[in-house]
Protein backbone atom coordinates (compact mmCIF):
# COMPACT_ATOMS: atom_id res chain seq x y z
CA UNK A 1 0.00 0.00 0.00
CA UNK A 2 1.53 3.16 -1.02
CA UNK A 3 1.07 5.73 1.91
CA UNK A 4 1.32 8.71 0.10
CA UNK A 5 -0.86 8.17 -3.22
CA UNK A 6 -5.26 9.02 -2.30
CA UNK A 7 -7.25 5.97 -1.77
CA UNK A 8 -10.00 6.34 -4.24
CA UNK A 9 -13.69 5.54 -3.14
CA UNK A 10 -17.41 6.05 -3.29
CA UNK A 11 -19.04 7.29 -0.80
CA UNK A 12 -20.46 4.18 0.19
CA UNK A 13 -17.19 2.43 0.13
CA UNK A 14 -16.02 5.20 2.92
CA UNK A 15 -18.85 4.46 4.69
CA UNK A 16 -17.77 0.54 4.26
CA UNK A 17 -14.29 1.57 5.73
CA UNK A 18 -15.98 3.10 8.74
CA UNK A 19 -17.87 0.29 9.69
CA UNK A 20 -15.39 -2.39 9.14
CA UNK A 21 -12.82 -0.12 11.52
CA UNK A 22 -15.23 -0.03 14.32
CA UNK A 23 -15.95 -4.14 14.01
CA UNK A 24 -12.50 -4.48 14.05
CA UNK A 25 -11.76 -2.24 17.03
CA UNK A 26 -14.32 -4.35 19.04
CA UNK A 27 -12.75 -7.76 17.63
CA UNK A 28 -8.89 -5.95 18.87
CA UNK A 29 -10.74 -5.39 22.29
CA UNK A 30 -12.36 -8.59 22.67
CA UNK A 31 -8.94 -10.39 21.60
CA UNK A 32 -7.17 -8.25 23.78
CA UNK A 33 -9.02 -9.37 26.98
CA UNK A 34 -8.74 -12.93 25.83
CA UNK A 35 -4.75 -12.20 25.40
CA UNK A 36 -5.29 -11.25 29.24
CA UNK A 37 -7.00 -13.65 30.66
CA UNK A 38 -4.67 -16.03 28.64
CA UNK A 39 -1.40 -14.93 30.48
CA UNK A 40 -0.61 -16.83 33.46
CA UNK A 41 3.00 -15.58 34.57
CA UNK A 42 5.57 -18.22 34.05
CA UNK A 43 3.25 -20.05 31.57
CA UNK A 44 3.74 -18.07 28.44
CA UNK A 45 5.98 -20.29 26.62
CA UNK A 46 3.63 -23.33 26.08
CA UNK A 47 0.07 -21.73 26.44
CA UNK A 48 -1.22 -22.00 23.02
CA UNK A 49 -4.38 -19.63 23.92
CA UNK A 50 -1.67 -16.98 25.04
CA UNK A 51 -0.03 -17.30 21.62
CA UNK A 52 -3.28 -17.50 19.41
CA UNK A 53 -4.61 -14.28 21.24
CA UNK A 54 -1.53 -12.48 20.57
CA UNK A 55 -1.07 -13.41 16.75
CA UNK A 56 -4.79 -12.10 16.77
CA UNK A 57 -4.11 -8.78 18.81
CA UNK A 58 -1.03 -8.43 16.24
CA UNK A 59 -3.84 -8.92 13.07
CA UNK A 60 -6.39 -6.56 14.49
CA UNK A 61 -3.73 -3.88 14.96
CA UNK A 62 -2.67 -4.46 11.60
CA UNK A 63 -5.74 -4.31 10.01
CA UNK A 64 -6.87 -1.17 12.35
CA UNK A 65 -3.57 0.93 10.86
CA UNK A 66 -4.46 -0.26 7.63
CA UNK A 67 -8.59 0.85 7.50
CA UNK A 68 -7.18 4.01 9.54
CA UNK A 69 -4.50 4.86 6.91
CA UNK A 70 -7.25 4.42 3.87
CA UNK A 71 -9.52 6.65 5.17
CA UNK A 72 -7.25 8.99 6.16
CA UNK A 73 -6.27 9.34 2.54
CA UNK A 74 -9.60 8.93 1.09
CA UNK A 75 -10.73 10.74 -1.76
CA UNK A 76 -14.58 10.51 -2.77
CA UNK A 77 -15.52 9.52 -6.14
CA UNK A 78 -18.51 11.41 -7.33
CA UNK A 79 -20.75 9.82 -9.35
CA UNK A 80 -20.04 11.69 -13.55
CA UNK A 81 -22.72 12.75 -15.95
CA UNK A 82 -20.21 14.05 -18.13
CA UNK A 83 -19.32 12.63 -21.64
CA UNK A 84 -15.72 11.18 -20.64
CA UNK A 85 -15.00 8.34 -18.83
CA UNK A 86 -13.49 9.00 -15.15
CA UNK A 87 -13.56 6.92 -11.43
CA UNK A 88 -16.84 7.63 -10.78
CA UNK A 89 -18.36 6.91 -14.01
CA UNK A 90 -20.58 4.40 -15.21
CA UNK A 91 -20.20 2.39 -18.16
CA UNK A 92 -22.05 0.44 -20.14
CA UNK A 93 -19.69 -1.71 -22.71
CA UNK A 94 -20.18 -4.20 -25.52
CA UNK A 95 -17.78 -7.13 -25.92
CA UNK A 96 -17.03 -9.02 -29.09
CA UNK A 97 -19.96 -11.26 -29.11
CA UNK A 98 -22.31 -8.35 -28.71
CA UNK A 99 -22.98 -8.41 -25.02
CA UNK A 100 -23.76 -5.52 -23.19
CA UNK A 101 -21.95 -5.12 -19.75
CA UNK A 102 -22.44 -2.19 -17.04
CA UNK A 103 -19.19 -1.02 -15.47
CA UNK A 104 -18.68 1.01 -12.30
CA UNK A 105 -15.43 2.86 -12.33
CA UNK A 106 -14.18 2.54 -8.80
CA UNK A 107 -10.61 2.91 -6.73
CA UNK A 108 -8.85 -0.58 -6.06
CA UNK A 109 -10.41 -0.80 -2.79
CA UNK A 110 -13.82 -1.45 -3.91
CA UNK A 111 -12.69 -3.15 -6.95
CA UNK A 112 -15.41 -6.37 -7.45
CA UNK A 113 -15.18 -7.36 -11.35
CA UNK A 114 -17.87 -10.19 -10.53
CA UNK A 115 -20.20 -6.83 -9.70
CA UNK A 116 -19.62 -4.55 -12.41
CA UNK A 117 -16.93 -2.90 -10.14
CA UNK A 118 -13.67 -1.86 -11.74
CA UNK A 119 -10.55 -0.70 -10.59
CA UNK A 120 -9.60 2.27 -12.41
CA UNK A 121 -6.06 1.18 -11.93
CA UNK A 122 -6.68 -2.23 -13.44
CA UNK A 123 -5.69 -3.46 -17.42
CA UNK A 124 -9.77 -2.61 -18.15
CA UNK A 125 -10.07 0.55 -15.80
CA UNK A 126 -7.46 2.01 -17.22
CA UNK A 127 -8.28 1.76 -21.10
CA UNK A 128 -11.46 2.88 -20.45
CA UNK A 129 -10.38 5.87 -18.48
CA UNK A 130 -10.68 9.40 -20.61
CA UNK A 131 -12.63 7.54 -23.47
CA UNK A 132 -16.10 8.56 -24.81
CA UNK A 133 -19.52 6.26 -26.30
CA UNK A 134 -18.80 5.06 -29.26
CA UNK A 135 -14.63 4.40 -28.91
CA UNK A 136 -13.32 1.00 -28.85
CA UNK A 137 -10.65 -0.22 -26.44
CA UNK A 138 -8.57 -3.38 -26.72
CA UNK A 139 -7.21 -4.47 -22.99
CA UNK A 140 -4.83 -7.47 -23.05
CA UNK A 141 -5.45 -9.34 -20.03
CA UNK A 142 -4.31 -12.63 -19.01
CA UNK A 143 -6.71 -14.60 -20.60
CA UNK A 144 -5.73 -12.55 -24.16
CA UNK A 145 -7.29 -9.75 -25.54
CA UNK A 146 -10.37 -7.44 -25.45
CA UNK A 147 -12.03 -5.65 -27.46
CA UNK A 148 -14.99 -3.27 -26.39
CA UNK A 149 -16.79 -0.56 -27.73
CA UNK A 150 -18.09 2.30 -25.20
CA UNK A 151 -21.76 2.47 -25.82
CA UNK A 152 -23.03 4.69 -22.75
CA UNK A 153 -20.87 6.70 -20.26
CA UNK A 154 -22.92 8.32 -17.03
Amino acid sequence: MDLTEPVLLTPEGLERLKSDLEVTRVRRNEASDRLREAFQPGDIEDNPEYEQAKEEVSLLDARIYELEEMIGRAQILEEHHGGIAEPGSTLEVEDEQGEVETYHLVGAVESDPATGRISVESPVGRALVGKRAGQKVTVNVPSGTLNLKIKAVR
